[in-house]
């Protein structure tokens, strides 16, 4: 791991470590070796802000307007090897930001 600069702990129960975060959920941290720095910046606080937001398109998107089935897809993150199965089998697909109003696109 070392040659990969692959990081690592040791020292400390994985098993139970995996356990805590299972029932509390995410936990903010950092894994600090030797002395503790005197200017560690803050830790940011991914549930402060909006994620999906983050990763969603930010306006809707057509592809193949022609084919059937018409799909609309929410973009929350969405993997687009998703998309190229739809578009390869002919399908009409809309992608839609995360807030898009769907009431408001053609789909099937």
């Amino acid at each position: 791991m070392k040659e990969q600069n692959v990081p690592g702990i040791y020292e400390i129960d994985t098993r139970a470590l995996t356990k805590i975060i299972r029932e509390k959920g995410t936990i903010l941290g950092r894994i600090i070796y030797d002395e503790i720095p005197k200017d560690l910046p803050l830790i940011e606080d991914p549930n402060q802000r909006n994620l999906v937001a983050s990763v969603s398109i930010t306006s809707p998107k057509l592809y193949n307007e022609a084919g059937q089935p018409k799909i609309c897809i929410v973009d929350c993150g969405m993997k687009y090897n998703q998309l190229r199965c739809f578009l390869s089998r002919g399908a009409s697909v809309e992608v839609v930001p995360w807030d898009f109003d769907i009431t408001k696109s053609d789909c099937d």
